[in-house]
């Protein structure tokens, strides 16, 4: 009988062990959508005329499609016109959050980690509110700062972000489970860009808006 009992209480140890693991290695990420609006300028060519030499500065956009054209050859993908970026954060805080592409192909969605190619890092968030603690629920607004660089071997950009962001509770399963902020920050910096396809890299220097949204979450074992 002891001989038994032995198998049957190490394998009950060893499931336990197996269970209190897996509910370690299970976290809720933030899934949030990121859209661009970036002004790029240059500097052009000078004229002249006999008496006057003009300075001219040029200007090109900068959205979402772009960053996602730039980043197809790295990782040797076409995109779709439908690819979203996506910040994806863990809870409660992540101050360097993954970014990623996703889109669909044949009907299935796809998510492709480009954080080596185009990076998210949290500078400040100082929360201005309250949160209810059962069940959660948080109001309020948080001034963030946020920076968003991309490095690629013939191109690269940094813009740094200031804003105010609402703050508001996100649910998992219909559960609230996390604080998530959301809203638009002003974005500027500095980088090296071709500007068209006539031109080299040129310095530019930029200026726009960055939209963080959505209040998404997933719960996933790692």
């Amino acid at each position: 009988m002891r001989n038994i009992i032995l198998p049957v209480l190490i394998s009950c140890l060893l499931a336990a062990s197996a269970a209190e693991s897996a509910a370690q290695n299970t976290v809720i990420n933030l899934i949030q959508d990121l859209r661009f609006k970036l002004t790029a300028y240059y500097q052009m060519n000078d004229t002249e005329n006999s008496k006057t030499l003009f300075r001219n500065a040029g200007k090109v956009s900068i959205t979402n499609k772009d960053i996602i054209n730039l980043i197809e050859g790295e990782v040797g993908i076409i995109f779709s016109v439908n690819a979203r970026l996506l910040l994806i954060s863990r809870t409660p805080v992540d101050l360097t959050p993954k970014v990623v592409i996703r889109d669909r192909f044949e009907g299935e969605s796809f998510d492709t980690d480009v954080t080596q190619y185009f990076s998210a890092e949290v500078l400040a968030s100082i929360e201005d509110g309250k949160i209810n603690k059962n069940p959660l629920k948080a109001k309020g607004s948080s001034y963030d700062v946020i920076v968003f660089k991309l490095v690629l071997p013939q191109v690269q950009f940094q813009v740094q972000g200031f804003g105010k962001t609402r703050v508001g509770t996100g649910k998992s399963e219909g559960e609230p489970a996390a604080i998530v902020h959301t809203g638009k920050v002003q974005a500027s910096g500095t980088g090296e860009l071709q500007v068209s396809p006539l031109t080299g890299v040129v310095p530019v220097a930029l200026n726009g808006i960055v939209e963080i949204s959505g209040n998404n979450l997933k719960a996933s074992v790692e």
